[in-house]
């Protein structure tokens, strides 16, 4: 692979726009191609796939209404002021002098009632971010191991899921042991990952540049602090990347090549970033693995969280008088096993967890309650978005009663909002009903059904 100086990246405004003296996509797919072949072999030459037309590429996918950064710069304002804001920034990375701007540090509500903390970095940054993880992952796409599903191209929730299905229909693999790492995005050894990453990327440039990245600093009313030595900000672009690329080291290799082959029955992972969960046949394999696993997490400076972590019994109820946990949780999903219509064969259901739906309940409940003002065809338009986000996420096998009673909670409190605009605008479900037939709510249904689940399998 030829090797090209640091300023090819950034050009003038001509080569900007000349996309013929260079084509990122082959480049890229070359990458890809050469890590199959060879999957042990460091790349020494990656940082000139980071240019500007990427970065531009990377800063039009990014939501006009994303937050911003520590500079307050928006969206819009990275996008009309690029041509002269990002050229220098690509220099000072190439020559190995960029310093990271320190991450926004804001917080978002979690299922439990506590808040977790979220890294917002200045938006071309992120942009940045966004396009050194394009270039990883032609590398780490083909080292990542069919277990991992979190934050990875063509793949989704509903693939982790999917593949747990199948897991428990195909193999009766029905005990369930669920982890929870605590505090695992805070937690993350800088040393032990740098360390990983070298294993594939010889570049110093590019650890150079995720080592500004981790040592950013963190941004906090208006007060600075250092990020330390552990953990990356959820987030940035990259950081789903940094931590599937750890966790494959820490936990996915290790339970494929060291743990599954001395295991007394089946035993499967399913991971989606953090979140993951292990299938056995045998029991007294949960048991053996949340010790060893215990043991291995605390090697790299990662635990157990031991309130979030349970061991799970899935298959078929033998004594009203066992009382072992029987439903898991993953994803925002609640999982259990029952007969299906016949009596003949189990299935797999899949139901929104019920703190996930009392959340998704206040918030759309509140959205209305924001814009009641506003003309009914404006709000149904907002309505029926939210809407449509909530059923192509929970709308999978099993779940159609919940998606129904949360459309069913929608309509009532759309009425009640429409109720008190104003004090005597009572709104009867006659008059509702005509209202409806002008401006319809997105209908409920199931987006996967179980025949449909089978094309979402990666095992």
């Amino acid at each position: 692979m030829k090797k090209t100086g640091p300023h090819t990246a950034v050009g003038n405004s001509s080569e900007h726009s000349d996309r013929s003296k260079y084509d990122p996509e082959s480049r890229r797919a070359a990458i890809a191609a050469k890590a199959r072949m060879h999957p042990k072999e460091q790349f020494n030459n990656l940082l000139h796939h980071l240019t500007y037309e990427l970065v531009e590429e990377c800063l039009n996918k990014i939501p006009k209404s994303s937050a911003v950064g520590i500079d307050e710069m928006t969206v819009e304002q990275a996008r009309e002021n690029l041509s002269w804001l990002l050229p220098p920034i690509l220099k000072q990375i190439h020559e190995g002098r960029y310093e990271a701007p320190a991450v926004r540090r804001v917080y978002i509500p979690k299922a439990d009632g506590k808040k977790r903390p979220l890294g917002i970095p200045s938006v071309i940054d992120r942009a940045i971010q966004a396009a050194m993880a394009k270039v990883l992952n032609e590398i780490y796409e083909q080292d990542f191991l069919k277990c991992s599903f979190g934050f990875r191209p063509k793949l989704s929730c509903h693939h982790a899921l999917a593949t747990i299905n199948e897991i428990l229909y195909r193999w009766e693999v029905e005990h369930v042991l669920e982890v929870d790492i605590q505090d695992f995005f805070g937690s993350l050894s800088h040393d032990w990952l740098k360390k990983f990453l070298r294993l594939r990327i010889g570049d110093e440039r590019v650890i150079k540049l995720i080592e500004a990245w981790l040592s950013a600093g963190i941004m906090e009313n208006g007060q600075w602090r250092e990020s330390g030595e552990n953990g990356t900000p959820q987030g940035g672009s990259i950081s789903p990347l940094l931590a599937n690329v750890y966790l494959h080291y820490v936990l996915d290799l290790w339970f494929e090549k060291k743990i599954k082959p001395r295991l007394y029955g089946r035993g499967n992972l399913v991971r989606y970033c953090d979140d993951f969960s292990f299938f056995f046949t045998k029991p007294a394999d949960a048991s053996s693995v949340r010790i060893l696993l215990t043991a291995r997490l605390a090697e790299f400076g990662l635990s157990i969280s031991e309130k979030k972590t349970h061991r799970t019994n899935l298959s078929e109820r033998k004594s009203s008088e066992t009382h072992e946990r029987r439903r898991m949780t993953f994803l925002g999903f609640t999982i259990y096993r029952t007969k299906n219509r016949s009596g003949t064969a189990r299935k797999t259901v899949f139901q929104t967890d019920s703190k996930r739906y009392g959340r998704a309940k206040a918030s759309i409940k509140q959205k209305i309650r924001l814009i009641q003002h506003r003309p009914i065809d404006e709000q149904v338009n907002v309505i029926n978005a939210i809407l449509r986000g909530h059923f192509n996420y929970y709308g999978i096998a099993g779940n159609g009663k919940k998606i129904q009673s949360f459309w069913q909670q929608v309509k009532r409190d759309w009425k009640n909002s429409l109720s008190h605009r104003s004090q005597k605008g009572r709104v009867t479900w006659e008059k509702f009903d005509e209202i409806l037939q002008k401006n319809p709510l997105a209908i409920p249904k199931i987006k996967i059904d179980y025949l449909q689940l089978n094309a979402f399998v990666r095992l």
